[in-house]
């Protein structure tokens, strides 16, 4: 390889390294626009990292604007905080063993789980929250948690904060889209054809001046002293020579929020309706069908807030709760058949089975 070609296979690694964000393992991320809609990605759960994930955000162009949201990762039960560690695995705290601590963006509970949350600011309002919450009776956390519940399911807060994003970076995503399509499309065609010469210097010269436009438009964008982004200027300097910083800076904007993020569900609208049912049918397979379910006299807590959504939102039984159309027992939770005399589901941690006839 010439010297050229390591230098943008460099600068490929680097561009693909900042696309990369470590996020909560149970994160949800929109991506999208006003213009063009908006799609969901997921981080690559199979690596753990310091409780989180690995997410690849978005790489090609064009550029496309990116919102978080979180499902209810702690979840006050009676007798203990239930903790959503991942989407298959949670645990059980039991708030007498609550120990509760902030660091930067870890929320410690006890001496063995603890939580990743995007921000420092918001590991330490949890931390505020769970102290109120042990104080309280049952009774009272259930109430807490379901007050909490419906504002972070506020379809209209979420769709237009997404879409406010969205405008804010408008210009920072045109101008990324630009330096990469000029970084990697004009200055590699450039290189192959005249080597090391002064058209590929010039070239060089344009991709500096992309680079300081784009630096000043990440200040004009983030001058909002409503957005605390650490280092600002730093970050700015840093876009102003780095091309990879320059390409990526959108998502600094994107990301760094004071508010706390919704629940996926609150994207209703946002979302196509097909997929947003999908997963509107997960998160209540998972919140309604808990061992127990089939003998509980009150809903689990979640389930409870999930359907007073559905039902200000006007969403039928029937689309988030369909009946089954299994021929056999089958798990009302993840849908596994299984043979006459079997009443429970053996991968869900003992979830009753749902037999053909029962209709729910």
């Amino acid at each position: 390889m010439t010297d050229g070609q390591m230098l943008l296979a460099a600068f490929v690694l680097l561009y693909l390294i900042e696309c990369l964000r470590l996020v909560p393992s149970t994160a949800w991320m929109a991506v999208g626009s006003s213009t063009s809609g908006w799609s969901t990605l997921r981080p690559w759960l199979r690596l753990q990292i310091g409780s989180g994930s690995p997410l690849l955000l978005s790489p090609l162009p064009p550029m496309q604007a990116h919102a978080l949201a979180l499902p209810w990762l702690l979840v006050p039960e009676p007798e203990a905080l239930r903790v959503r560690l991942t989407d298959s695995m949670s645990a059980l705290v039991p708030w007498d063993q609550l120990a509760l601590r902030a660091e930067e963006t870890m929320l410690y509970l006890d001496a063995t789980n603890r939580v990743r949350l995007p921000t420092k600011a918001l590991a330490e309002l949890w931390q505020q929250r769970l102290t109120e919450w042990h104080a309280l009776t049952p009774d009272q956390r259930r109430s807490a948690f379901l007050k909490h519940a419906r504002t972070t399911l506020d379809t209209q807060t979420a769709s237009q904060n997404a879409a406010a994003t969205a405008a804010l970076t408008r210009s920072l995503r045109r101008c990324a889209t630009l330096h990469f399509m000029w970084c990697f499309g004009v200055m590699s065609a450039l290189y192959h054809r005249f080597g090391d010469s002064l058209a590929v210097l010039a070239a060089a010269g344009v991709l500096l001046l992309l680079q300081f436009i784009q630096s000043w438009l990440f200040l004009r964008a983030t001058r909002n002293s409503a957005l605390k982004i650490p280092h600002r200027r730093w970050r700015a300097l840093g876009i102003a020579f780095l091309p990879q910083l320059a390409m990526r800076a959108f998502d600094v904007v994107n990301l760094t929020t004071a508010a706390e993020p919704p629940h996926p569900l609150a994207w209703h609208g946002l979302l196509d309706e097909k997929h947003w049912l999908q997963h509107a049918r997960q998160f209540w397979r998972e919140a309604r069908y808990v061992p127990g379910w089939s003998h509980n006299e009150t809903l689990p807590v979640e389930a409870e807030a999930l359907q007073k959504f559905f039902r200000h939102a006007g969403i039928a039984e029937a689309d988030y709760d369909p009946p089954s159309t299994a021929q056999l027992p089958a798990c009302p939770r993840c849908g596994a058949e299984y043979q006459s005399g079997i009443t429970t589901c053996s991968d869900c941690g003992g979830v009753e089975l749902r037999n053909p006839a029962a209709s729910l």
